[in-house]
C-alpha cells in the first residue's frame, strides 16, 4: 500500500458571504486560516483520495466536477474520491443557503483542492496503517429536547441547565483514527484521518470573522504536535451540537479544539499499524422529497409576501422567513427526486462511508451497530449536500431539522437499508 497527505490553503482573499448562520453582511476579516486536506492511497492498481475542507458544505454539482477534474488529471477515479466539509459556521458561502453564494471561490476552491490531490500523490510512499477508537464526551450533545410544555426545543433556545427539559436522545462519542506510517520508518507518521459527530459552531451568527472553529483548531493542534498532516471529517452529527451556553467566543474554539485533539492524539498512540488491504466502492440512489401541505404552502407565500424573500440576520437557528422561503422552493421542486451516492472506503477491517447531508446521529449509530466490519466510520457531508436528514420518530415530534428537511419520512430506512448493502457487499 502506498500513502501520501498534502494540504493547499482556501483562506478567501477577499469578502465573502459566510455559510451556517443567517448574516446580515459579508465577512470582515480572518480569524484562521482554512485548509484542504488531502489523503492519497493506493493498493496495486487501486487508488482513491479523501479530501478534507474547512467550509460548512459543498454543492453536489461542485462536488462531482471537482471529483472529474482530479480523474482527468491525476487518474484517481472519481467514484473512488470522498470530499467531506467539516461544517465550520464560519467559513465561505460555498452553496448560499442564506444568500447568492460565492462561485468564484468555488472554482478557486476546486482549483486548490486538485492541487492538494497532486502533491499527496506524488509523495505517497510505502506505508503501514491502523485504526482505532476513543471517546470525547465534553463536545457534542444531543441537541433535541422536550420541555415540560411537551413542546420540541434546541439546545440553543432554552439552558438546559435551568431545567423543565428532558433530553430526546444521546450524542455519539467515538472518535475515530486512521493511521498511516512509512513502512520503511514506521516511527514516521505520514497522516491521520480522524472522525466525530459534532456541529462547529463555537462562533455564531454574530461573528463575522472566517474561521474553521473547532475541528480547524483540532487538526491544527494535532499537526504542531505530531508534525504530520491531521485531516476532521464529520460524523452522523445532524441531531448534536455544542454547548450554546458556554464557550461561545474565541477561547471557546480553541478549548474544544485541544480536547478533541488530545483524543485523537491520545488514540493515535496505541494505533496498531500493519500491511492492510484497501477495497472501494459506491452506491447511487435516489429518495422521495418531502412534501409540502398546500396549508404549508398558503403560509409561507403569506410570509414571503411580507418578507421579499429577504431573511433577517440572526446569531442561531432560522426564523419563519427562511422557513417559509424553504417550504416555496420545496413544493417547486415536488416532482423531483433526492439524488443520493455514498462511496465507502475500507482500509482492512475499518470503513469510511460517505454521506451527502447531516444524518440524525440515532441513523449513524444504527449504521455502525449493523456494519460487519470492526470498525465503521461515517462521514456526513460528503460529496454533495442534500440536507438534514431526521429519524422518522423525530419527524413526528417535530423541531428545527424536521421543518427544514428536504426528504421525506421513508428516508431513514432506506438509507440504513442502502449502507449497510454497500457495506455488506465490501466485507
Amino acid at each position: 500500500m502506498l500513502a501520501g497527505t498534502a494540504k493547499q490553503d482556501i483562506t478567501p482573499k477577499d469578502a465573502v458571504w459566510m455559510e451556517g448562520m443567517i448574516r446580515a453582511h459579508r465577512s470582515d476579516g480572518v480569524h484562521d486560516a482554512l485548509t484542504a486536506r488531502a489523503l492519497y492511497v493506493a493498493d496495486g492498481e487501486m487508488q482513491t483520495a479523501i479530501i478534507t475542507l474547512d467550509v460548512c458544505a459543498i454543492q453536489d454539482s461542485d462536488a462531482s466536477a471537482i471529483r472529474h477534474e482530479i480523474e482527468a488529471q491525476l487518474g484517481i477515479p472519481s467514484a473512488n474520491i470522498i470530499i467531506a466539509a467539516s461544517h465550520t459556521h464560519s467559513g465561505p458561502a460555498t452553496i448560499g443557503f442564506f444568500s447568492d453564494g460565492e462561485p468564484e471561490y468555488v472554482q478557486w476552491l476546486g482549483k486548490q483542492v486538485v492541487l492538494a490531490v497532486a502533491e499527496a500523490k506524488a509523495s505517497a510512499v510505502p506505508a503501514l496503517t491502523g485504526c482505532a477508537s476513543g471517546s470525547e464526551t465534553t463536545i457534542s450533545h444531543y441537541r433535541r429536547f422536550r420541555s415540560d410544555a411537551g413542546q420540541i426545543v434546541m439546545i440553543w433556545e432554552q439552558d438546559p441547565s435551568l431545567g423543565g427539559m428532558t433530553v430526546m436522545g444521546e450524542a455519539d462519542t467515538e472518535v475515530g483514527v486512521l493511521k498511516f506510517v512509512k513502512a520503511s520508518n514506521p516511527e514516521k507518521t505520514i497522516g491521520l484521518l480522524f472522525n466525530y459527530a459534532g456541529h462547529p459552531n463555537v462562533m455564531s451568527g454574530d461573528n463575522y470573522s472566517i474561521s474553521a472553529d473547532y475541528a480547524g483548531a483540532a487538526s491544527r493542534i494535532l499537526e504542531e504536535k505530531l508534525s504530520c498532516i491531521s485531516m476532521f471529517t464529520n460524523g452522523a452529527q445532524g441531531s448534536v451540537d455544542i454547548d450554546n451556553w458556554a464557550w461561545r467566543d474565541w477561547q471557546g474554539v480553541e478549548v474544544l479544539g485541544s480536547a478533541l485533539a488530545q483524543v485523537v492524539s491520545d488514540v493515535s498512540c496505541g494505533v496498531e499499524v500493519s500491511s492492510q488491504e484497501l477495497r472501494i466502492s459506491r452506491v447511487a440512489y435516489s429518495l422521495p422529497r418531502r412534501t409540502i401541505s398546500e396549508e404549508q404552502l398558503r403560509w409561507a407565500e403569506d410570509i414571503l409576501a411580507q418578507t421579499g424573500g429577504k431573511l433577517q440576520a440572526v446569531a442561531d437557528g432560522v426564523g419563519d422567513d427562511f422557513k417559509a422561503l424553504l417550504y416555496k422552493q420545496t413544493y417547486d421542486l415536488r416532482d423531483k427526486t433526492v439524488d443520493i451516492e455514498q462511496v465507502c472506503i475500507v482500509v482492512g477491517d475499518c470503513a469510511f462511508l460517505s454521506f451527502p447531508g447531516e444524518l440524525f446521529t440515532e441513523i449513524g449509530l444504527e449504521i455502525k451497530r449493523r456494519s460487519p466490519f470492526n470498525k465503521t466510520y461515517i462521514i456526513d457531508l460528503a460529496n454533495g449536500y442534500t440536507g438534514y436528514v431526521p429519524t422518522s420518530a423525530a419527524i413526528a415530534q417535530g423541531g428545527y431539522e424536521v421543518d427544514t428537511r428536504p426528504i421525506n419520512a421513508d428516508a431513514e430506512q432506506a438509507i440504513i437499508d442502502h449502507s449497510l448493502y454497500l457495506l455488506n457487499q465490501l466485507k
